[in-house]
């Protein structure tokens, strides 16, 4: 908070990728592809939303533009990486040992509340008196900012799962006008930032191991919900430490230049 303060009276910009400032008013909450225009009234100080709001928003902005997004239910799958090296080093250190059948003894300074090898956790971040996680608040909140909808109805569990890298959500929405799938495809197809990955009676669907370490998410199982009236059933992917994280601030950078907007002061 304080660097970020400093750096700004100076004349620099700060493009922050942790959770101190996406909610403030006054303070940009920016991807690029989705509401980069808003980069041209900064203050000298953008925030970078959190990673599983961004891969859901890339799948999601699209179909909203084309029907409208009335309300949305997401199941996040986020990769032990969130919670930075540590988990990534848990997950192999459990893995090997119960490979090797070594008996497993709880440890204090462990990552995660229960063991995350061939488990999965539904627990991330703090829980709040109303059951929810302040990760899941996140996806409805910063959702809410972007899309610049306050009263947008979002519903979000999110799991953790003994995958290394790349965050995988399910997706439930329901819109404003009627759906179907080929208009879903085409709204997705020309979307920048998208790969359209859904051929399902071919086994093609975007999963974690093809999307670490791409630039784009993928984007398949696309189908009507037979829940939801004028709803879609989509899965989403994307590598969260690069478009959920650090590539999303460097093309908040590179927008900034190309819109010519870097001085705020």
């Amino acid at each position: 908070l304080q660097f970020a303060e400093v750096a700004r009276r100076q004349g620099c910009v700060v493009i922050d990728n942790s959770s101190a400032f996406r909610m403030d008013p006054d303070i940009p909450l920016v991807i690029p592809e989705i509401n980069g225009d808003i980069l041209e009234t900064h203050r000298g100080i953008i925030a970078n939303p959190n990673c599983s709001t961004v891969v859901a928003l890339m799948g999601l902005y699209p179909l909203h533009k084309r029907f409208g997004l009335k309300r949305f239910i997401a199941s996040t799958y986020q990769a032990v990486s969130g919670a930075g090296t540590a988990g990534v080093a848990e997950l192999e250190e459990q893995t090997k040992a119960l490979l090797a059948e070594e008996p497993q003894q709880p440890k204090p300074d462990s990552i995660f509340p229960h063991p995350i090898a061939y488990n999965l956790i539904p627990h991330i971040d703090d829980f709040r008196e109303d059951g929810y996680t302040k990760e899941e608040l996140k996806m409805r909140n910063e959702s809410r900012k972007i899309l610049g909808q306050p009263e947008l109805k979002v519903s979000c569990t999110c799991v953790r799962v003994p995958v290394y890298r790349a965050h995988s959500i399910s997706i439930n929405a329901e819109f404003e006008a009627p759906v179907n799938v080929p208009d879903a495809r085409t709204a997705l197809e020309d979307f920048p930032g998208i790969e359209l990955w859904d051929l399902p009676n071919a086994l093609r669907y975007p999963m974690p191991v093809n999307y670490t370490e791409k630039e784009v998410c993928g984007v398949g199982r696309i189908r009507v919900d037979h829940v939801l009236k004028h709803g879609l059933a989509i899965w989403v992917v994307g590598d969260q430490l690069w478009k959920g994280a650090a590539l999303n601030a460097l093309q908040i950078a590179e927008s900034l230049i190309e819109r010519k907007c870097l001085r705020f002061m």
